[in-house]
């Protein structure tokens, strides 16, 4: 009887699924966000991120970065040279390697990106691919840091490549 008994509350322990840390399935993040355009146009901003936990280590996230861009041309300047202004957005998927309290992840995602300058507005489309760590400070916050790599495609203007960095605070909800 005491052997039957053991059996029975052994069994779920040894075959038992493994359990994830999961703190909260969705977050909304801040942070100071450096681009490089390579072969122009470096741009300092903000970066806005909100990102929702699917299923076995996927995140769906949308950031949006509110940037200043410095422009050889289409700044309200004498010479066209200067500092516009510049928004846009991603959207995508992350995959989480680790969901304990460090957070490794890579993703995938579309992306867009406005450059507000003089006479027109231009807007970029494309897609990219990003890494990044997370650390899970409390059941509340974490603080995260991001590699970003996009590739923008118009038919009209040569394919514009674009590097960018944050770092991130994020509240877990």
């Amino acid at each position: 009887m005491v052997r039957s008994n053991l059996k029975r509350s052994l069994f779920p322990l040894l075959f038992a699924a493994v359990a994830h840390a999961q703190y909260a399935p969705s977050s909304l993040g801040v942070g100071p966000q450096a681009t490089a355009v390579i072969g122009d146009t470096p741009m300092l901003g903000v970066d806005l991120e909100y990102s929702r936990y699917l299923e076995s280590g996927f995140v769906f996230f949308a950031d949006v970065p509110i940037l200043i861009a410095s422009t050889a041309v289409g700044a309200d300047t004498p010479t066209g040279a200067g500092r516009v202004f510049a928004t846009g957005g991603r959207m995508g998927v992350r995959y989480l390697f680790a969901e304990g309290m460090v957070r490794p992840w890579v993703g995938l995602q579309l992306a867009g990106l406005v450059l507000v300058t003089k006479p027109e507005v231009t807007w970029y489309l494309g897609a990219g691919t990003s890494a990044g760590l997370d650390w899970v400070l409390s059941e509340s916050f974490s603080l995260g840091a991001r590699l970003v790599y996009d590739v923008f495609v118009d038919l009209n203007r040569p394919w514009r490549h674009q590097l960018g960095g944050s770092i991130n605070v994020s509240v877990l909800f």
